[in-house]
Parts: structure tokens; sequence; C-alpha cells
């Protein structure tokens, strides 16, 4: 029995290549079950977000520019819609029920609140019940009036973020080469963010659609409880694992 430990296989991972701006991106990450949920995918997903992100910013320090966003600048999570796609929304309600006591009842209390706010200015269910017919000025409409409201991301802990190896894929994209302090009012100033060849929770949508055979949306970060219980039965169900990460990378490169 002493021998247990050192015996021990190690995890399994996998590993994808994909082209990207005309260079080769390899990503290793732990393989995910043959079968699961959507959100049990979402750190190989993530890996090659930030694989691909990466590169981004390669691209744009080569060409003069520089990165703005640094640990304790949190313009982008003091007062962002941030959306998350129904699979990320469901990971972070697991997130929150990890949580050691008692930050997890500080938190849920923080979303409790920030859903009373949205709900108090007629905006929960216009985004949790999103209407089909939304034209591109109206969501900005719907997200300009929320970011008037200034709702702190719940995960928000001393200017930083708190579950950063698990933050949602506009978090993981959203870098800017403009001054740090544009970021105060990105509705009215110009802000310069990096441009990506990837839109990952674009793909997530699509492949979710697919899978679960029901119209998915984002919802701003402070409704993921909410829309993760609404949906429970759904984004609990399983699926092949290799057929969902097929779909997702060739729905990224629609988007490359």
């Amino acid at each position: 029995m002493a021998y247990s430990n050192r015996m021990a296989k190690p995890p399994a991972t996998v590993r994808i290549e994909l082209r990207v701006l005309g260079e080769t991106v390899a990503v290793t990450a732990a393989q995910p079950p043959a079968r699961g949920r959507l959100d049990e995918l979402l750190p190989l997903f993530r890996a090659i977000d930030d694989a691909v992100v990466e590169l981004a910013v390669r691209r744009a320090e080569a060409a003069g520019n520089t990165v703005s966003c640094r640990k304790g600048c949190s313009a982008c999570c003091e007062a962002q819609p941030v959306p998350v796609t129904p699979p990320e929304a469901y990971a972070l309600r697991l997130l929150v029920d990890r949580l050691p006591e008692p930050r997890r009842g500080i938190t849920r209390e923080r979303f409790t609140d920030h859903v009373a706010k949205l709900d108090a200015a007629g905006l929960k269910s216009a985004f949790l019940t999103r209407d089909p017919a939304l034209d591109a000025a109206q969501a900005r409409d719907l997200a300009a009036r929320y970011f008037k409201l200034g709702i702190v991301c719940p995960f928000l802990e001393d200017g930083a973020c708190g579950i950063y190896e698990e933050r949602p894929f506009v978090c993981r994209q959203y870098l800017v080469t403009s001054p740090a302090e544009l970021c105060a009012d990105p509705f009215v100033n110009p802000v310069q963010p990096i441009r990506l060849p990837i839109a990952p929770a674009t793909a997530m949508l699509k492949v979710s659609e697919e899978t679960l055979g029901t119209p998915q949306h984002t919802v701003p970060l402070v409704l993921a409880l909410e829309l993760a219980e609404a949906r429970r039965d759904e984004l609990e169900r399983p699926a092949d694992s290799a057929t969902v990460a097929r779909k997702w990378v060739t729905e990224l490169g629609a988007k490359s």
C-alpha cells in the first residue's frame, strides 16, 4: 500500500493543434470525460482560448502596442455586464457551491443583491428571457443601462479576480491597448481592445444550441446562478465530448 501514490497513473491529457494567424498553436490539457456536461469541456476550451490570446498579445506587442490591463486594474469588473454562456453559468454555480464558508455565503449574498438591483431597474427579465428580435443597437442600450447601475462582479476581491483560472471567455479575451483610465466608461471613451481571431463564447452558444436542441444566449455574470437553476435539467444533460469539442473547434475556425 505504501507504493500506491507512486504507482498511480498520471491524469490523461489531450493535445490539440490549430493554425491561427498563420502560426501553429499547440495546447495540452486534461482530457474531458468521454461523455459529460458541456461545462466539463470548459477547461479544455479555456486552454485553447488562452493560447490564442497569448498569440494575439505577442502580435500586438510586436506591432508596438502594449496591453494596459494589469492586476488591480478592475474597471471592467466594476460595472460591465460580463456576458456568460449557459455552460459557463452552470460552471459558476458549481464553483460557488465549492467555495468554503464564509466566502460561499458572502458570494451568494452578492449575487442576490445584484439580481435585486437588476430586477428593480427592470432589466432582469430582459436579460434572462432575451428577445430573439433584439438588434445590435437595442443590445447596446441594454448593456449601457446595466453599466449605469455600477454593479460590481461578485467575484472581485481587493481589486482582483477571485476566480482567475475559471473566469469566463469574455474576461480572458477583453484586453486593451488604450490608456487604462479610458475603461472607466467604454461606452463613451475610445477604448481599443486587442482584435482576436476567435470567438469562443459564440462557438459555445452554437454548439450548445445544436447539442441541447434549444435556443441559447448569454446573460450578465450576475444572473449566472439564476440561469443555471432555471435550465438545470438541460445543462446537466451529457453529450459525447469528442463530438462537442470538434464542433466547437470548427466554429472557432469559422470566426478566424
